[in-house]
């Protein structure tokens, strides 16, 4: 009969439950905990944090994946000297969601080149990153899909 340590049995638990990185940060963890004298629940507390931070990023990646966007551009790279008529102040607020919240809409309008590809991404990533099921469309393929669809 083969003995098996409680690390080891540890270790197939955390397999089992598709922990891996747990499994990837265990000993790390325990030496922190004997190092630093914590309790239990803090060292599972420590253990746990860094299984959810990962699947937090992979969740976010997920998200910006699906919205579709022609590329990854967030805000902090828009040159508002660039385009000085952008009120700049306006474009941050709505990086929080507020206009979410308030149940509003955004349009930009505009000529070629001024920036609202850019924009619409940027505040379109920022809402993905907090959860907000998002899609990216041109206002004209959208309206072929409307007129395909009604047809």
């Amino acid at each position: 009969m083969k003995m098996t340590s409680t690390y080891t049995q540890l270790i197939k638990n955390l397999e089992y439950l598709k922990m891996k990185q747990m499994i990837v940060h265990l000993d790390e963890v325990v030496d922190f905990i004997t190092k630093n004298n914590l309790s239990f629940v803090e060292g599972l507390t420590k253990l746990t944090s860094h299984e959810i931070d990962y699947k937090e990023v992979n969740m976010i990646r997920s998200m910006v994946k699906v919205g579709a966007f022609p590329h990854h551009k967030e805000l902090r790279e828009f040159d508002f000297s660039f385009q000085p008529t952008i009120n700049q102040q306006q474009i941050l607020d709505f990086e929080t969601l507020r206009f979410l919240e308030n149940q509003e809409n955004i349009v930009f309008l505009g000529s070629s080149g001024v920036g609202k590809t850019h924009l619409a991404v940027s505040i379109g990533i920022a809402a993905a990153k907090k959860r907000v099921s998002t899609y990216f469309i041109k206002c004209h393929d959208l309206i072929q899909q409307l007129k395909k669809s009604k047809a």
